[in-house]
């Protein structure tokens, strides 16, 4: 996440559980309330925590991450408001879109509206709409690694950053000493 968002993207998953304190977002978050206090002295929200949220709530992890779009992408009623297979309603930025019955991966690849986050976005949706549990449990599956992989990657660039940082400040103490 980017860092000068990192207080606002905490505001926004408090605002979505209705929650005032840092111990109340833990508790939902299943973590230590000094953990939220170690993500903002890091500027970084993991993104489990937004993922978290955005399942207990419904809300769109746009809006969690970046501020923007509806705060809910699909309201979800006991009424069957929407018609079959309808996954975004037309005020949603991805568009209005129908679903049809039974599609192979590529289909749903060739369908997508170009490259972009909102294709990608609308074809994730198509696919959790079929129920096809075989290739949304892949989906998951890729989706939990590539969250992992980034959090690693952040973890390493950090870790980087900190080992130069130390060895900028002992070069400075190893010219603070006398030389003989």
């Amino acid at each position: 996440m980017l860092s000068s968002n990192t207080e606002e993207i905490i505001n926004r998953l408090k605002e979505a559980l209705n929650v005032k304190s840092d111990g109340q977002l833990a508790k939902y978050l299943g973590i230590f309330r000094q953990n939220i206090g170690a993500a903002r002295k890091r500027e970084d929200v993991p993104t489990g925590w937004i993922y978290k949220v955005a399942e207990l709530t419904g809300c769109s992890m746009d809006w969690f991450s970046f501020g923007q779009g509806p705060k809910i992408r699909v309201d979800y009623t006991t009424e069957d408001t929407q018609s079959v297979g309808q996954v975004a309603s037309p005020e949603s930025p991805y568009g209005s879109q129908g679903v049809p019955e039974s599609r192979s991966a590529g289909d749903w690849q060739q369908d997508a509206e170009g490259p972009g986050f909102g294709a990608a976005v609308e074809m994730l949706a198509r696919i959790y709409s079929s129920k096809d549990s075989l290739l949304i449990s892949a989906i998951n599956t890729n989706i939990k690694a590539i969250c992992a992989a980034i959090e690693s990657r952040q973890h390493e660039q950090r870790s980087t950053k900190e080992l130069e940082d130390l060895k900028k400040r002992l070069m400075a103490l190893e010219k603070q000493i006398p030389q003989e």
